[in-house]
């Protein structure tokens, strides 16, 4: 062998070098890879988990920026509905349960459209700041008109920064004024436990990203805008939007996540393998987790959608199911209201009804379904147009609860239904009525003297099978039969029959002879209902006319007759 073939490596060497660098350069590239697929993997979850914790907490500042408009309107609701010599205390004394520093708002206003544009009705919490007689306010006013919406705009008052909001009613011309104040250096801490744990945010009105424009940040403010990994999205919030930029304080995923490429990067290639296992593993946790938030997010908006429904639902009902006009009967002035005392998507089920009947008889009815809800509205239905059948085809007022006590079972029906019924001749003026478990009507005659009639009271309808008997009774020209629902004369606090005395003495007071009746029965449910009672109130008023001839006294008739 020469010196020079002795120099040259042998072929195992080789091979065994060859594999070796093979395997290095395997394992450089495998695990190179895996460490670059571990941080793409990473960033890629913690977009999504920033998309996904931003959607969530933009759902919640959308929640309560719907919560905003809500006094806005019920504001506009009281003021479509109060006489106008009580309209700016009742509104001061209603709104300022939504002003203070610790409330929705800081100041409030009342402003009502004329033909010379706003004036102030009333003021709460202070200064507005943008006065009722401007052209400032007249804008807002008239995109809250064409949004349909609160206008939402900023606005200074000496060192304080508001938001104000403007909601207009185009039918009753009311307008209702609201700011709130932001702080001046516009920052505001985080809870831990809110939608925004764990993230830095920027939130602007408009759909830019203006620092003027900017409402809330948890960042200092010289340091925006956010950079880095950010996620933006928009709230409806009025006619306008709010504009929401989020960035991770931390790492949004778990800890694994960053940990990984450096685990990699050390491990080598026997880590690749248990590196591309854990990863599969974290990509289907977030895949779940992504799965889950979707699942109750979509379940949140269909329970806010059955709730928006049912509400809608609620208040067709309270609409559809009362009389919209009350039939002409000569020789009588009628009229009636109805108060309701909804709780959210709960209504109750008091009715009054006026039915025509032939020749000189006409029906009336009065009646109060026990509960509140759907199913007692429905109840109430049934009530309601079972009596107007049976009186409409001729039978007595006794005749007809009796017939209606054979279909009504609270066993069955889980309600009770108390009801006045009865007829009347226009020509005489004679009433027969009959009773099952209502309130006896009151009589007030021409000159304020008032009695309740003795009517025979039977049982409630769904108490079981009863018999009725009726009751028949005059009235004189002039005099009024108020037939009502216990919601006008009960208080938590006190015994029904103060409520009954209370009744006769209001109706004494302000009883019209010949006056229209439906001033008479708004100031009766100014003086009578319980503010603090959420039972709904029907209120029937029939009075004979003064023109007619003189009738018989108010009561039973003489025996024989």
């Amino acid at each position: 062998m020469t010196a020079g073939e002795s120099d040259q490596p042998s072929s195992p060497d080789r091979r065994r070098d060859r594999v070796s660098a093979a395997i290095v350069i395997l394992g450089l590239v495998t695990t190179a890879l895996s460490v670059v697929l571990a941080m793409r993997t990473d960033r890629s979850n913690e977009e999504r988990l920033l998309q996904v914790q931003t959607d969530q907490a933009a759902a919640v500042l959308e929640a309560a920026t719907m919560g905003l408009q809500e006094p806005l309107s019920s504001a506009l609701d009281v003021a479509a509905s109060v006489l106008p010599r009580r309209l700016r205390t009742v509104f001061e004394e209603r709104f300022s349960r939504n002003i203070g520093t610790d409330q929705l708002f800081q100041v409030g206003a009342l402003w009502r459209r004329g033909p010379k544009g706003l004036s102030q009705v009333a003021a709460v919490g202070g200064r507005p700041g943008i006065a009722a007689p401007s052209a400032r306010a007249e804008r807002l006013v008239a995109r809250s008109l064409r949004a349909r919406t609160m206008a939402v705009d900023w606005s200074t008052v000496g060192k304080q920064i508001r938001i104000v909001f403007v909601l207009a009613d185009p039918a009753s011309r009311f307008v209702v004024f609201a700011g709130r104040t932001v702080p001046r250096n516009r920052q505001s801490p985080v809870d831990a436990d809110s939608g925004f744990a764990g993230l830095d945010y920027a939130l602007y009105l408009g759909d830019g990203t203006r620092t003027e424009d900017m409402v809330m940040t948890d960042v200092e403010p010289s340091t925006l805008p956010l950079d880095g990994l950010t996620y933006s999205t928009t709230v409806p919030f009025g006619d306008d939007v709010l504009r929401l930029v989020t960035r991770p304080r931390e790492h949004l995923g778990s800890d694994l996540g960053w940990q990984l490429p450096w685990l990699l990067g050390l491990g080598g290639p026997l880590a690749t393998l248990l590196a591309l296992l854990l990863t599969r593993h974290l990509l289907r946790s977030r895949e779940r987790a992504e799965a889950d938030t979707r699942t109750i997010t979509s379940l949140y908006r269909r329970v806010e959608g059955l709730y928006d429904e049912q509400r809608e639902l609620s208040v067709r009902l309270q609409r559809a199911l009362l009389p919209r006009t009350l039939p002409q009967v000569p020789g009588f002035d009628i009229a009636a209201t109805y108060v309701a005392g909804a709780q959210g998507i709960d209504i109750g089920g008091d009715w009054y009804s006026v039915v025509e009947a032939e020749g000189d008889e006409f029906a009336f009815v009065v009646g109060d379904v026990s509960g509140h809800g759907i199913d007692a509205v429905a109840e109430m239905a049934r009530a309601r147009f079972t009596l107007r059948a049976y009186l409409m085809d001729g039978d007595s007022p006794a005749a007809a609860l009796e017939k209606c006590a054979h279909q009504f079972d609270i066993a069955v029906d889980g309600h009770m239904v108390t009801v006045l019924a009865g007829t009347g001749n226009w020509r005489t003026g004679e009433l027969t009525i009959a009773s099952a478990g209502h309130p006896a009507p009151l009589a007030v005659s021409a000159d304020g003297a008032t009695a309740f009639l003795p009517v025979r009271t039977g049982p409630p309808l769904g108490a079981g099978v009863a018999a009725f008997e009726a009751t028949t009774a005059t009235l004189d020209p002039g005099t009024t039969l108020l037939c009502f629902t216990d919601g006008l004369v009960e208080r938590r606090t006190e015994d029904i029959d103060a409520g009954f005395a209370r009744l006769a003495e209001v109706s004494a007071a302000h009883h019209p002879a010949s006056a229209p009746l439906e001033p008479f029965l708004d100031e009766l449910l100014e003086r009578m209902r319980d503010p603090d009672r959420s039972d709904d109130i029907a209120v029937l008023a029939l009075r004979r006319n003064l023109e007619l001839g003189s009738g018989g006294p108010v009561g039973p008739p003489p025996a024989g007759t």
